[in-house]
């Protein structure tokens, strides 16, 4: 079953089921699209704007990076049998606010030689659907959102090579053996961040080599042209890091606690030298762009619905929502564990710049590894609460990633895959968008 959804008509959220399928895993076979390669002598890597008015067609998927290989150390320090997990699972399900008769477990994986279990990761699964898909769907390149590497980031050792390979290169390989040109733009997210400065630098300075097909520059935001749009790749981790953020907090119903506990982030996370021009650039490059499409990509998003990121997002609306709903025609962010659509009225902003502002879509593609569960109570106080927010679908505890198309409007699929890790692909919706860009 497909939904399609007009921009602008009533709210909807839908919870389906998804068909499993087996499915054969085949290399994207579309045609390319030309682009250019980043270019490292420019300010924050501008690449120039491609002479092309074809369509573009690309996948966005985050938080891809959970590896059994490198698990936390409580799965190592408490391992735990299936009774066990289940247990635990459905404690932090209710311990969250979640009504219990809602639970639904997150897939296991048995530990090799053991009786013990861990979560089942979705990166192979998600990474063989996304090829599949592309057998017969147009996929000119790929977003990759963020937490990008689980549980903390590289550590700036000898050992990243390997993580590096496993988490980042191998399960790819089919996906970017399309074409020639295809890539993978790297976004930076908070547990890129989580080791160290060196750790991040690492996986900056793996996706510059020549030998992958990811794109990563420094400093960690950067812009890249495909056809006639522009994409501008934000690091939200160095905008919270120098802010104040308090932490996720909810009462009994999901409503929002009133409290004063902040978040911690570490020096290393802070901006140095011209990370501190992040917003500058953002705004600057959004202004001058004379890109028909003009695409924001960050890690956490600017609304969310798993009831345990908002915060974060309360504090980056006030630094990014003023230039998207101004300059920008979509915001893509990872960071939920889930697969989301929302959008932003931007009316507040409308005062600042006599502008009649139109609606700003944001996607959550954020189900490439994990699975979470949507906040029920916390989202419905949150659409009750917030009259600049509008739902639009919503679908957790399941793999997926979005697919956009840049053409005549702007068209979002979500797509989902089973847990049987087939590579089959459902589309669960399509949402359709106006260009606002140039509205100005």
């Amino acid at each position: 079953m497909t939904l399609r959804l007009q921009y602008g008509h009533k709210k909807l959220r839908t919870f389906l089921l998804v068909s499993t399928v087996s499915a054969l895993l085949a290399a994207c076979q579309n045609k390319p699209m030309t682009t250019t390669n980043v270019q490292q002598n420019q300010p924050f890597n501008k690449v120039p704007l491609a002479d092309t008015q074809q369509p573009v067609a690309f996948i966005a998927f985050g938080d891809s990076g959970y590896h059994y290989d490198y698990p936390k150390h409580a799965s190592l320090n408490n391992p735990q049998t299936r009774q066990q997990f289940l247990l635990s699972e459905r404690a932090a399900w209710e311990k969250k606010g979640l009504p219990p008769a809602d639970f639904v477990a997150p897939p296991m994986h048995r530990l090799s030689g053991t009786d013990y279990v861990v979560e089942r990761t979705g990166l192979n699964a998600v990474a063989g659907a996304m090829t599949q898909y592309c057998q017969s769907n147009r996929c000119d390149f790929s977003l990759m959102l963020g937490d990008n590497i689980y549980p903390a980031g590289g550590d700036g050792s000898e050992r990243d090579e390997q993580r590096f390979l496993d988490i980042l290169d191998l399960p790819f390989r089919q996906l970017v053996s399309s074409h020639d040109d295809f890539r993978i733009y790297g976004v930076l997210g908070n547990h890129d961040w989580q080791t160290s400065r060196a750790g991040r630098d690492a996986q900056i300075a793996w996706a510059s080599r020549d030998d992958n097909k990811m794109v990563l520059p420094q400093p960690g935001f950067y812009s890249f042209n495909r056809g006639d749009a522009e994409f501008f790749v934000i690091d939200t981790n160095l905008l919270l890091a120098e802010t104040t953020v308090l932490k996720d907090k909810l009462n009994p119903d999901g409503s929002e606690k009133n409290h004063n506990s902040l978040e911690h982030y570490d020096d290393w996370q802070k901006p140095q030298g011209q990370e501190k021009q992040q917003l500058d650039w953002l705004e600057n490059a959004l202004k001058q762009s004379s890109a028909r499409w003009k695409i924001v990509a960050g890690h956490h998003p600017l609304w969310s619905s798993g009831g345990s990121k908002f915060e974060e997002a309360r504090a980056l609306r006030p630094l990014l929502m003023p230039m998207l709903c101004e300059f920008a025609d979509l915001y893509l962010a990872g960071h939920e564990h889930d697969l989301e659509a929302h959008q932003d009225d931007c009316q507040q902003y409308n005062s600042a710049n006599r502008k009649e502002l139109k609606p700003l879509p944001i996607i959550v593609s954020g189900a490439a590894a994990k699975q979470r569960p949507i906040h029920t109570p916390f989202q419905a106080y949150q659409k009750k609460t917030y009259a600049e927010y509008q739902e639009l679908w919503l679908q957790g505890m399941v793999w997926g990633f979005a697919h956009i198309t840049l053409g005549d409007d702007i068209q979002v699929r979500m797509i989902t895959t089973p847990n049987d890790e087939s590579g089959a692909t459902t589309e669960q919706v399509m949402l359709t968008f106006p260009q606002r860009s140039q509205q100005h």
